[in-house]
Parts: structure tokens; sequence; C-alpha cells
């Protein structure tokens, strides 16, 4: 292939035009333009008198207009009677063997491209089906299904999709809702018919649903093709079957014809269009191919006007329309996943959180989902636990596994030693038997803070105050053990390490207590920091729960194609003055251009959380309570742009309760020091440290005896103090109070 100003392109090559080499095409010879008419003056004079100049322009005008890159088809594989590397050159994509190949011109030299689409939906189902079996005794066979449960159906109707297969947005629950779906056709239909294109049908495909007597067709010939989608064109099969029946097309030149319309190839569809009217003869092509005569629809006594609406409709529909083959596909295992939330709710739940266990998003949605359903979600237990989640008498329990930083293979081996040797009788029966098993400070720490060991009856917090020097008295134990050494020293540590002494220690509050178990678990499990005070917060006008309220629409870029989902709010608009309360979650501080401060914050109440902007002058009358784990009060007005909704903030008062007045913020601070050696780079290694362990005590490193401000806070624990240890001297680890 010739590349540069000699290859032939769709569009006009910028480079060639500007430096002048640009040909102009037949119809802009005849309007008199010329390459003067493009041609940058003075970039041609640049490319004639510099040589370097000249070699750029000459490389960048080759290389304009070439592939970028090469791209790999998420699912397609080629399939040959062959080893294909005979035919066609092959390339490496990481792990991937791909053909260097277009699928077009792979198609065209005789082999077949099949897409092998991997659904983990198809994984939920299996495992479900397992779950189901084990807690129910029953078997689910979806091969031995009718697929016309009416109360699946009743389910689906509803809007309460969530999980269920394709259909989760809340503008397909909205039109399921005005649907009605009946039968599998039904899903069938909506699927495809959810789709930018299809989409302006809804309306009267829901109307004629509901009204059969306000079905009608352009011409008797179509009954039989649209009747079942209620006089509408939904699939590609009915085009194809349309240009059949109405003209007389052969099926192979009927795909060509859905082909044409889905590629958008404006200039054959205007002929095709002819065709599809007036019909052709048989014709012959250069290579001897023959190719069928077409009757047309006049022929076959369609009137003209009612051909070309036919065609016009077709035209439309066919640019996004889905093939019903696909669509039906999918739609089994839509049903599928709707029968299985219908009669085994809770196992379906934990079927899918368990395929989504290392996604934290899903686990705090569709936990949070599980218990407004009214299945009960048990907090982590070392002694009930598994490592997924796991499901009895239709209570979900969490899986340890899902916990932050806790390793499957780790939690794996402590629930293969429980199940071995049976239950862990109390704190330090569980460190003397699974300190060899890869326990390390952080994850036993988030072990406790998510209520692992509640079990034992030991208060949270005076577990984190023993937790590491017991465990690091085991560890020492088991290598003496490895060593061999086993001494009347050993049977000391081996005793130390089983009798635990605790402090008199009160239990962290409860709101203390909660936030850490969301930090580490994604949800609040054993209660929310808010549930003391719901009354007081239902009596606000406004909650997040109206930001769940509205409907969807996908918008469709002309120019690449490519889809936007868009939500219209129904409950709520741009401007709309609020007033609501909940607990600052996050807090980021920024310096503005003229030097001030402002702060974005997100605020949860009991059904969600929403962005709040503070303004400079907002937020220095509030600095001093604008921060984590405060309950605040907020006064402003809505922001919607597109699909996100912030408050910008009026006015915000931190929150007294009765019965729980907040003390007043101590004149000093704590802080942690940091003191790093000199000649020894390891600024980065302990700020990544200290990044993950966030709090509220802010870092000072001091480096060749200037201190700087580390701009980021940590928690006070044990293990942090640890990990610092592997790079600094314990003496250089310091905590200190100072006046805010």
């Amino acid at each position: 292939t010739k590349m540069g100003k000699d290859v032939e392109i769709n569009r006009p090559n910028i480079l060639q035009k500007v430096f002048g080499f640009y040909k102009p095409n037949a119809k802009e010879t005849k309007e008199g333009l010329t390459s003067a008419h493009f041609a940058v003056n003075e970039l041609v004079d640049l490319y004639n008198s510099s040589p370097e100049i000249k070699r750029v322009a000459d490389i960048a005008m080759r290389l304009e207009d070439t592939p970028r890159q090469s791209s790999t088809h998420a699912c397609g594989v080629i399939i040959g009677h062959d080893v294909l590397d005979k035919h066609m050159p092959l390339s490496r994509n990481g792990d991937d063997i791909t053909s260097q190949y277009t699928g077009v011109e792979l198609e065209h030299l005789g082999f077949l491209k099949m897409d092998f689409l991997g659904l983990r939906n198809l994984s939920d189902i299996k495992n479900c089906i397992e779950y189901v079996k084990e807690n129910h005794g029953v078997t689910v066979d979806f091969d031995k299904c009718a697929y016309d449960d009416p109360k699946v159906y009743e389910l689906i109707s509803s809007g309460n999709t969530d999980a269920i297969f394709q259909l989760e947005s809340a503008g397909f629950k909205k039109f399921l809702k005005d649907l009605k779906p009946s039968c599998l056709e039904d899903i069938i239909a909506a699927v495809s018919l959810y789709r930018p294109g299809p989409m302006d049908a809804i309306p009267k495909f829901v109307e004629n649903k509901h009204n059969p007597e306000k079905v009608t067709f352009l011409h008797p010939l179509l009954k039989p093709i649209l009747e079942q989608t209620y006089g509408c064109i939904v699939y590609q099969e009915q085009v194809m079957k349309i240009v059949q029946s109405l003209a007389g097309y052969t099926l192979g030149q009927a795909d060509m014809v859905r082909r044409m319309m889905g590629k958008k190839k404006v200039a054959e569809m205007e002929k095709e269009e002819m065709v599809f009217i007036n019909g052709k003869g048989e014709t012959t092509d250069a290579h001897g191919k023959v190719s069928q005569a077409i009757d047309g629809c006049l022929k076959r006594g369609v009137p003209e006007e009612v051909a070309k609406e036919i065609w016009s409709q077709m035209k439309d529909f066919a640019k996004y329309a889905f093939n019903k083959s696909h669509a039906a596909a999918y739609s089994m295992v839509t049903y599928q996943t709707a029968y299985l939330k219908t009669y085994y709710e809770p196992e379906f739940i934990t079927a899918f959180l368990n395929n989504r266990i290392s996604n934290i998003t899903d686990i705090r949605q569709y936990t949070t989902y599980a218990k407004a359903e009214g299945i009960p979600v048990l907090p982590p237990d070392i002694n009930e636990s598994q490592a997924m989640f796991s499901v009895k008498d239709g209570k979900i329990r969490y899986g340890m596994g899902a916990i932050k930083n806790i390793g499957i293979g780790a939690i794996t081996q402590i629930t293969d030693e429980r199940d071995k040797n049976g239950k862990f009788t109390s704190f330090e029966d569980f460190i003397s038997r699974c300190a060899a098993f890869n326990l390390n400070k952080r994850m036993l720490e988030n072990l406790i803070y998510a209520g692992a060991f509640d079990t034992f009856g030991k208060p949270r917090s005076q577990l984190i105050e023993v937790y590491s020097a017991y465990l690091d008295k085991a560890v020492e134990r088991n290598k003496s053990r490895n060593r061999a050494q086993i001494s009347l020293f050993d049977t000391v540590l081996k005793d130390d390490a089983l009798n635990i002494i605790y402090p008199d220690l009160p239990e962290f509050n409860s709101k203390a207590k909660l936030l850490k178990e969301k930090e580490v678990c994604g949800i609040y499990l054993t209660g929310h920091p808010l549930s003391d005070y719901k009354d007081a917060f239902l009596k606000y006008p406004f909650s997040t729960r109206k930001l769940e309220e509205y409907e969807e629409t996908v918008s469709v870029d002309e120019e690449d194609g490519s889809e936007e989902t868009v939500r219209t709010y129904t409950a709520i608009k741009e401007g709309d003055y609020v007033k609501f309360g909940g607990i600052i979650v996050s807090a980021e501080r920024i310096m503005t251009k003229n030097g001030t401060y402002m702060c974005f914050v997100t605020v949860e109440d009991l059904y969600g959380s929403i962005e709040c902007t503070l303004f400079p002058r907002t937020y220095a009358e509030a600095k001093d309570f604008a921060v984590i784990d405060e309950l605040v009060e907020i006064t402003g007005k809505l922001h919607v742009k597109g699909n996100e909704v912030s408050v910008n903030v009026e006015k915000i008062t931190r929150l007294d309760f009765d019965g729980d007045k907040k003390e007043e913020a101590p004149p000093e601070t704590e802080f942690m020091g940091l003191i790093l050696p000199d000649g020894k780079d390891c600024l980065d290694e302990v700020l990544d440290i200290a990044e993950n362990y966030p709090g509220d005590v802010p870092v000072i490193v001091a480096i060749n005896g200037k201190k700087y401000n580390a701009r980021c806070s940590v928690r006070k624990c044990e293990a942090l103090i640890a990990e610092l240890k592997g790079l600094l001297d314990e003496k250089d680890i310091i905590f200190f109070k100072k006046k805010s």
C-alpha cells in the first residue's frame, strides 16, 4: 500500500493541503480550486527553505491517516480449516495471539469469525443453583424450564430488578413498569428496544401491547411478521423477512440489505430503495456469479407510497437494530436470574456478591440492597464466616475475603484450620493457631474492626490494644519451633501467647466503632452512626433518597457512535433549595487562586451520600467542624450537571443532639513526627506507608533539620509503627501535641 501524498483517502490529508501537495478531486477542480486555495504560504516557504522542516513534514505526511494502533476484538475468534499462520500474519497482543488482518478482510478471505462472549451472570446462576441445592435440596434445571412463570413476570413488571441481568438501570425499570411483560417474547423485545434508535418506538410498543385494537399494519403482508411485536419493527430478522415477503429478495440478498442498513451506507441504500420498490432482473458479476432477480414491491401488489413508507421505517430503525437471536439468548439469562431472585433471593444475592468480591463498590451496593429487601446481612465471624459470602436460613453472612486488605488465600488457610481442628475458643487461641498463616498486623487489625472476633465477647478496643504484641510473640514462638530450639524459654513464649492480659478499656463509642467497620467492610454491618438520631433526620424535607428518582435515556454521538446514558431527575431540579443533615465521610480542602481555602465534603445520611461544596466564605466559618466524622446540618442550592448532583452550601452548622452533646475540640492537636536519617533517601517509602493508614493525626517530616508538612494524616496504631520501624529507628517516630 502506498503511503504519504500518493495515498487515496476518504478525506483530504490536512498536511498535504497546507504544504501544497493536495490534489483536488474532480468536483473541486470544476469549481476552480487548486492547491493554492488550501496551502499556507508561510509553511510552504519553511518547507522549501529548511531541510529539517522538510524532513519532519515529509515524515508527518506519510504518517497522517495511517492507523494509530492495532486493536483487538474483545471476544472475536477466527476459525479456519488449517493452521492460521499459513494464511495470515499473526502478532501478539499481551498473552493473546491475534491476526494482523481486520475482521472484514478475514471474512472476505473465507474465514469464520465467531464472537464468544463470557458473561459472569452465568457464573451467578451456576453458583446460586449450587447454594439452592445445598440449602433447600432443590435442583433447579433451566433446560426443563417453560419460561412462563407468572410470578417471575410479576417481579420484572414491578421494577424491582436490581441484580437481574440487563434490567438494572432506572430507565429500564420504568420501561418494564409501563410494559408489564407477560411472556419471554416481551422480554426479548424490551431488550432489543431499549437502545438508541429503536428506543423511539417504546411508547408505541407499550401502547399497542395494552391496546391490541390500536395495532395496525401498512400492508397485510406485514401482519405475520410484526404481529408478535405489536406492529413495531424491532429486530434485524424482521427487516430481512419484510424485504423477502414484500419484494421477493432471497435470504442472502435480504442479509445484504440488513448489513447495508446497519453500516449506514447511504449511497447504496438509495439505490437499493429503487430495487425494493421496482425490482431488478437477473445479473451476473465479473466473476460469473449469478444474482437472482428481485420482483420488487410493485410487482407483488404493494403500492409505491406504502413501499416507500415501509422502506423509510426500516432505514431509520436498522441503523441501531438488534438481532433477535442475540436478544433471545440474553433474555433467557435475564429470565433465569429473575427466576432465582423470585424464589431464592438470599442465595441469588450471595452468588452475585461472591462474583464481585473484589469490587468494594458492588459489595456496598448489593449488601445495602439485601438489607433493604429484608434479608439480614450478618457481620463477619471468625467461627462462622467463610472466605466468600455464605447463606444459611435466609441470612447472608459477610465473607471475610471481602474485608479490606484481607487476602482470600490467608482466609482460606484460617477456615481450613477451623474446619480441621475445631472452632476457635478465644482470641489467643486464634493467634496461637493461625500466626503461621502469613497473618500480618494490618489483616488482623482489619478483622478486629470488622467485628470478626466479637464472638469472643471482648471489646474491639481491648483487642486493638493487645493484638500486635501477642502476634509478635506467637510468631517468635513458631520461629523457635522451626529452629528446633525447644526449651523452657519456648514454653514461656507459648504460655504468654495463650494467656493474653487485656487492658481495662471501655469499648469504642458507637460512632467510632461503626466508622471503622465501614472503613474495612464498605458498609455499616452492626448499625449506623445516625440510627440513634433517625427521628431527627426524618424531619428534614430533603434526603439523598430523592436522588434515586430519575429516568434514563441513551444519547448517541453521531460522529463516533458512542453511547451515553443521561439521567433526568424527577424529584429534584437545578437550583432547588435543600436542607438536610448527615455525617461527613470525606473532606478535601483546596487553595483557590487568590490564596483562600474552599472545601469539598461528602455528606452521608440514612439513605446515601452527596457531595457538597463549601466556598471560601462558608468554609472560613465552618473549618473547625467541616471535617470527617462530624454530624452537620446543611442548607444550600442543588447543582445538577449531567448525571451528577451536588450542593452549593450556603450554611453549615454542627449538629448537637440532646443526650449526645459534643465537647469542644481540645486546644491542642496531636501530630506524628518522622525524622529521616541524613543521607538516607526513604521519603517516598515512608509516605507510602503513612498513606495506607488514613486517619486524623497530621504527619510532620524532618529532613536534615528542616520540618515539612507531609500533607497527609494517619491513624495512631501499632501496625503503622511496626511498618515504619522497617525504615526508621523507633526514636525517630514520635507523637507530640501542639496548639492548633
